[in-house]
């Protein structure tokens, strides 16, 4: 699954949870269950059947981290769980950062203490083919719309209360 979407449903556990300790750890989970959905990533796009990741995949990752970035820090200001939200968004992505950004990712796929992770992480996904891009793209606009709807929830009323509160006293 793209970042975007594992990103903002991390900062919707984020503010379902409101409790780092709780969040950090059901954002990293949520990770792996996004995966298990069939989805169509930026390797199926354009990267290379063998080999390492092309400059096209490269960039079209970082483009996709750095709008789940920007959708993250749009939806998570001014709401009181917003630290919480920012951290299980990263939470949400960490496999990936872990996994692919060098120099740490051969590091990460290759070292006994964490390889054990990156082997279970490759066998759930269901990854499309780009002839299936259209299933792979409704997957993820749906978790990223529902991610979106846990995020926003009450933004509206919880403002309309503090004005409410405000002209009251």
């Amino acid at each position: 699954m793209m970042a975007t979407p594992h990103m903002v449903v991390g900062a919707a556990v984020g503010r379902a949870l409101r409790r780092p300790w709780l969040a950090y750890p059901a954002a990293f989970a949520s990770h792996f269950l996004l995966d298990f959905v069939p989805h169509i990533d930026s390797h199926a796009l354009f990267g290379a059947n063998h080999g390492g990741p092309t400059r096209l995949e490269g960039a079209a990752g970082v483009t996709d981290f750095l709008i789940g970035a920007l959708v993250v820090g749009l939806v998570a200001a001014r709401q009181p769980s917003r630290r919480v939200m920012i951290g299980s968004a990263l939470f949400g992505i960490l496999t990936d950062l872990a996994e692919y950004v060098p120099p740490f990712g051969p590091w990460f796929q290759n070292w006994a203490g964490t390889a054990w992770l990156t082997g279970p992480h490759h066998r759930i996904q269901h990854n499309l083919t780009p002839a299936h891009w259209g299933l792979g793209a409704v997957t993820q606009v749906a978790a990223l719309g529902l991610g979106l709807a846990v995020c926003l929830a009450g933004r509206k009323s919880t403002r309309r209360i503090a004005g409410a509160q405000a002209a009251s006293v």
